[in-house]
């Protein structure tokens, strides 16, 4: 008796805490499409979205359906599926078909297509890990081309290009990423050829830029969202340090109490 008094106890601790966690988000803002997480309250109305790494447009459709959008860049590497980008959004944005790099160098790159269709990638030993179907050669495209495309101005940057985004993010330059009001990546670092020591050098390198962390799936990095307080002045940006910090916060709590993440 004792026992399930305890246990029905926990479950109803749990229920509340469950939602106020999820109150306590919207309070700071937060929103979360498809995995990536943002502070919808930063977003323009209408906003400008890059969206690297498409797939077929699950993140870019649910913010067009719940936020106004001005203008929008849709990158995606795999053909099948940025034709299909093409069909169902080439009204609404820039659909490009190609894969984004570090640096382009020179002509296409080699795009392997895995089995898994989310796990296709520029990187042999990231694709393999689901059985490769096939490898095609695609354009390439660098992140500083897809910032001129927008205006040179973007409110929110999707990064999710199955381990590029370590490179990307390396070797954008300053001028590029101080355009970006916020970025939300998901961090591949869990096959060769990329590791925690590869995301935490990215974090150092945005935290230097000006830009400030908030991971909402600590301690795992595949949804690590970035905002750029450089860009704000120095009430707001104090704001929303401190708004970051509770949502740091609130995330490891929820993994030390849960076992789980962002649900």
């Amino acid at each position: 008796m004792l026992m399930r008094k305890v246990d029905a106890f926990r479950v109803q601790v749990r229920s509340v805490f469950r939602r106020t966690f999820h109150l306590l988000l919207g309070w700071l803002g937060i929103r979360r499409f498809r995995e990536h997480s943002f502070f919808a309250t930063l977003l323009a109305r209408p906003t400008v979205l890059a969206d690297l790494g498409a797939h077929r447009g699950e993140f870019f459709g649910t913010l067009k359906f719940e936020h106004p959008v001005w203008r929008a860049v849709l990158v995606e590497a795999d053909p099948a599926l940025a034709e299909s980008l093409k069909q169902t959004f080439a009204k609404d944005a820039d659909v490009i078909h190609a894969a984004v790099v570090a640096k382009t160098g020179e002509g296409p790159v080699a795009f392997i297509r895995s089995m898994e269709p989310e796990s296709s990638s520029i990187f042999m030993e990231w694709s393999a890990a689901h059985g490769i179907a096939e490898q095609v050669e695609v354009p390439a495209i660098e992140f500083s081309k897809v910032i001129r495309q927008l205006g040179g101005r973007v409110d929110l940057v999707k990064l999710d290009v199955e381990g590029a985004e370590i490179g990307v993010l390396q070797s954008a330059s300053a001028s590029d990423l101080a355009t970006c009001g916020q970025l939300t990546v998901e961090f591949h670092d869990k096959r060769p050829p990329f590791t925690r020591s590869d995301v935490d050098s990215v974090c150092r390198r945005l935290r230097s830029e000006g830009f400030g962390i908030v991971n909402a799936n600590w301690p795992y990095v595949n949804d690590v969202f970035f905002v750029n307080l450089k860009s704000m002045p120095a009430v707001r940006r104090m704001e929303f340090r401190c708004r970051m910090g509770l949502a740091n916060a609130l995330f490891i709590i929820r993994r030390a109490i849960f076992a789980s993440g962002y649900s």
